[in-house]
């Protein structure tokens, strides 16, 4: 019996083990995939981190590994100097979450808009499932309104105070 219960023990120190082990690779695994296609812009580096049949559940993104592929190139084609600052990347199971500061100047045609020259600064928080060492699904939540008021897409808001409420009557 005391040999059942010290095999039983060690089985699950490993597995912690091996658990916090995995949980630090995917973190990795989602840190090294935002800095060499991102930051170092190396698109043929999305075929080491992105599964084949890759899903992606934003409905404004391009599906599957090629779909990235083809976003991945119009942000690169349309900032030459886009930037991610990862500021909190968090890990349970086979999922990574990492919440991430992207900037950068359109400088080329992005989504059919010519140069502006415009500064972008927002955040996402983006969701990412892992299997077999490389991301298999994604989905995010964009903090789009910066991104639209800089590309100027949408008016920019105006300070508290200085919109007119109706007058009730």
């Amino acid at each position: 019996m005391r040999n059942v219960t010290l095999a039983v023990l060690v089985n699950l120190a490993s597995t912690n083990f091996a658990s916090a082990t995995d949980l630090d690779a995917n973190k990795l695994l989602v840190r090294s995939y935002i800095e060499d296609v991102f930051n170092k812009r190396q698109l043929a580096a999305i075929d080491r981190y992105i599964l084949v049949d890759y899903a992606e559940h934003n409905p404004n993104l391009p599906p599957g590994l090629a779909g990235k592929r083809q976003f991945v190139a119009s942000v690169l084609a349309g900032f030459s100097d886009y930037h991610a600052e990862i500021q909190d990347i968090l890990a349970e199971g086979d999922k990574v979450v990492v919440r991430t500061r992207w900037t950068g100047t359109q400088d080329g045609s992005f989504l059919g808009l010519p140069p502006s020259g415009h500064r972008v600064s927002f955040s996402t928080a983006d969701f990412y499932r892992i299997q077999n060492g490389r991301l298999a699904e994604h989905w995010d939540v964009v903090d789009s309104l910066p991104r639209a008021v800089a590309l100027g897409l949408v008016p920019a808001p105006k300070p508290p105070g200085q919109t007119a409420l109706p007058q009730s009557r």
